[in-house]
């Protein structure tokens, strides 16, 4: 009859749990990043009369490999009527990298989006519509006061209450600034844009 054999090692291998290690996960603070993106002109002539609908959109990326965190800004303005001059687009650009492979982004914490959208008119009050949820303590009309006057202050005022009443909460963008010449004609200097700046982004990192 054979005797069965074990070697030391493979006794020891069978009394030893094997142990594995937890990967570390750390919290990563991406501070206030602030962006301007102007869109380009996509159809009608380049000038808006004064009557605007704009809307934009910023929203968080993760990367495919989890190594990159980008941020996408949609901007669009269009004159409703007339013919119907647009300016719109999508600018992406990373704002976080993890530089490492065995590094992952695996949760964003703080909010992921933020969009709004509303009517310009020199002729008419200011219609104020932003969803999911918006920051806006502060907040410039287009230019600071469009067309001057007792009639652009107060939809300046408007404006800001409706702003720091309605819709601050806690999102990703801390201050929307719409900017350029929706009243006469617009060159490459004075073509609209939006500049952006968020709050403190928070992240999970995972470290391999």
């Amino acid at each position: 009859m054979l005797s069965e054999c074990k070697t030391q090692n493979e006794n020891d291998s069978i009394g030893r749990a094997e142990i594995k290690k937890t990967p570390r996960v750390v919290q990563q603070e991406i501070t206030s990043v602030q962006h301007t993106y102007i869109p380009p002109h996509i159809r009608g002539d380049k000038n808006f009369d004064g009557d605007c609908d704009l809307s934009s959109k910023a929203s968080l990326k993760i990367s495919d490999d989890q190594t990159k965190l980008y941020l996408e800004l949609y901007f669009k303005a269009k004159e409703p009527d007339r013919d119907s001059t647009e300016v719109s687009g999508t600018d992406t650009f990373e704002i976080f990298d993890t530089k490492d492979t065995g590094k992952k982004i695996k949760k964003i914490i703080t909010g992921t989006m933020d969009s709004g959208q509303f009517i310009y008119g020199d002729d008419k009050g200011l219609h104020l519509i932003f969803e999911p949820y918006t920051i806006y303590a502060e907040w410039d009309m287009i230019n600071g006061v469009p067309g001057g006057g007792g009639k652009a202050l107060k939809l300046k005022q408007k404006g800001l209450a409706n702003f720091t009443t309605d819709f601050t909460k806690n999102g990703l963008v801390k201050r929307w600034v719409f900017g350029g010449d929706l009243n006469s004609i617009f060159d490459d200097s004075s073509q609209p844009r939006v500049t952006i700046e968020t709050n403190t982004i928070s992240i999970l990192v995972q470290e391999n």
